[in-house]
């Protein structure tokens, strides 16, 4: 394929990651633990807060739209974009930019609100929890709730319907026990990835077909 066409049939995940990579290398890192909600930069502020769910929500709704494009290392990243490469392009080349854009965004919202949700409810009840102070203490960025929801849905395009799930829960489990990732950052994509995989069979069928033949 010649790089225009190329482009065009994968243009939001091309798209996104040549915006990431722009902010990235213009904007710079988004501050994880020292991030400041005021005066703390476009990332900061663009992020998504967990309290704002109740506090200010309409900056809570615009933060869905805005902090998926911002990262804060390079590690997040370089694995947004090497799976935005290899797993996102290929579903979107089946079922086009329109609807991965807008299963990318509705599993991104899904997964931030839910969770933010049960932060702010924890919180009330065990206010002196260090995981639930951190956690609702920074800003929260980044692809990867979008890009878990994509996961989930392409389970659709599978043979074996129930295979990428359980390879994408395997990789979290070790990123959570082994590689230290956040509780609250796995659990984020677990309800992406369930999220992705039940619109996206509800959508289609595929779910209810493969329930019916079991």
């Amino acid at each position: 394929m010649r790089p225009l066409e190329l482009f065009m049939s994968r243009k939001f995940s091309y798209g996104y990651v040549a915006i990431i990579w722009a902010i990235w290398l213009g904007h710079g890192v988004g501050p994880l633990d020292n991030c400041v909600e005021l005066g703390g930069g476009l990332s900061c502020t663009g992020g998504i807060w967990p309290k704002d769910i109740h506090r200010s929500p309409l900056r809570f709704i615009s933060a869905l739209l805005i902090g998926p494009i911002f990262h804060n290392s390079s590690e997040h990243i370089l694995f947004i974009t090497g799976t935005f490469f290899w797993l996102v392009q290929s579903f979107e080349v089946r079922v086009g930019a329109v609807r991965t854009l807008i299963l990318f965004l509705i599993c991104t919202a899904i997964a931030a609100t839910l969770v933010s949700a049960g932060m702010v409810i924890a919180g009330h009840f065990w206010p002196n929890d260090p995981n639930l102070i951190s956690g609702l203490s920074r800003t929260w960025m980044g692809g990867s709730a979008g890009l878990f929801g994509i996961i989930g849905a392409s389970s659709h395009q599978s043979r074996k319907i129930w295979l990428v799930p359980a390879i994408a829960i395997t990789f979290e489990t070790w990123n959570h026990f082994l590689h230290g990732t956040s509780m609250f950052t796995s659990i984020g994509h677990m309800v992406a990835l369930i999220a992705g995989f039940l619109l996206w069979g509800w959508w289609t069928g595929n779910l209810r077909k493969s329930i019916d033949s079991s």
